[in-house]
């Protein structure tokens, strides 16, 4: 039987973070942008946990300091359940109120069960795409419009979509599509995402009334138009369960990178 032992990430222990990472490659350059940050005070190993057994390496999660951003649990692909168990557990003492963990399929194996055990509710499946938007020409659709979200009949919308609470930062595009009538119907965005040259899209909605006429696949083609305008990439996700987007993902060339497990706390579910 193995015998796991959690204990936080030092100096010293640095190479075991990059120990997972298939790449000689990115494991090196990964650990000398680690041992540079550390060295600068950019990285903080303090809430950095680190899992062995007697076989060596398992596993290792950082919980951020904002809850708003959550953990992700790194782990062998042969990793026994117990393991996770342990390390979740482990996130979960220390994590902040209203913490979320991700289980991702490029990272460490999708079992629910053993993150449950240890205090966490699993809470959604989803599904990340990634598009390059330099591989194929997207239509500008020519009923498309450029919208303020603070227009009342904006507002409305966004409200009757379920998102009138919605701010976008002020490089985000909203833009609105019309049914045959002009109204408009429904409502995307695109800004710049998390990583360099990779833009964000939020295909925010269609109203019930107008779904089955392409409007979603129309905006979202729209939205990857403008995006090819100033960046190589776009990443995005949606519900695992959500077949509709998953259809236009594929339909426009958007390929699925990730599967993804989202769990709380108990005490937040």
């Amino acid at each position: 039987m193995n015998t796991f032992n959690v204990q936080p990430a030092t100096a010293e222990t640095l190479p075991d973070l990059v120990a997972l990472i298939a790449g000689r490659e990115d494991a090196a350059q990964r650990l000398n942008s680690m041992r540079e940050r550390l060295a600068s005070g950019q990285l903080k190993l303090e809430r950095t946990l680190i899992l062995r057994s007697g076989r060596g390496m398992e596993g290792h999660a950082t919980i951020p300091e904002i809850p708003q951003i959550p953990v992700f649990i790194n782990l062998r692909a042969d990793a026994p359940d117990e393991a996770m168990t342990i390390l979740a557990r482990a996130i979960c003492e220390q994590a902040g109120a209203g913490q979320q963990l991700i289980l991702t399929d490029a990272l460490a194996p999708l079992h629910a069960m053993p993150v449950e055990a240890a205090g966490w509710v699993l809470d959604s499946r989803y599904v990340v795409y990634e598009t390059d938007l330099h591989a194929r020409a997207y239509p500008l659709d020519p009923q498309a419009q450029a919208v303020d979200a603070d227009c009342p009949h904006v507002r409305e919308l966004l409200e009757q979509l379920g998102q009138s609470d919605l701010k976008l930062s002020e490089d985000w595009t909203l833009i609105a599509l019309p049914s045959a009538d002009g109204i408009p119907v429904a409502l995307g965005a695109v800004g710049p995402g998390g990583r360099p040259d990779t833009a964000s899209l939020n295909l925010i909605g269609v109203l019930p009334q107008a779904r089955g006429q392409g409007l979603g696949t129309r905006l979202h083609a729209h939205l990857l138009a403008l995006a090819a305008q100033k960046f190589a990439h776009h990443a995005g996700g949606t519900e695992a369960e959500n077949f509709s987007m998953r259809r236009i993902f594929a339909g426009h060339g958007s390929r699925l990178v990730a599967t993804q497990m989202y769990f709380v706390q108990e005490s937040q579910a």
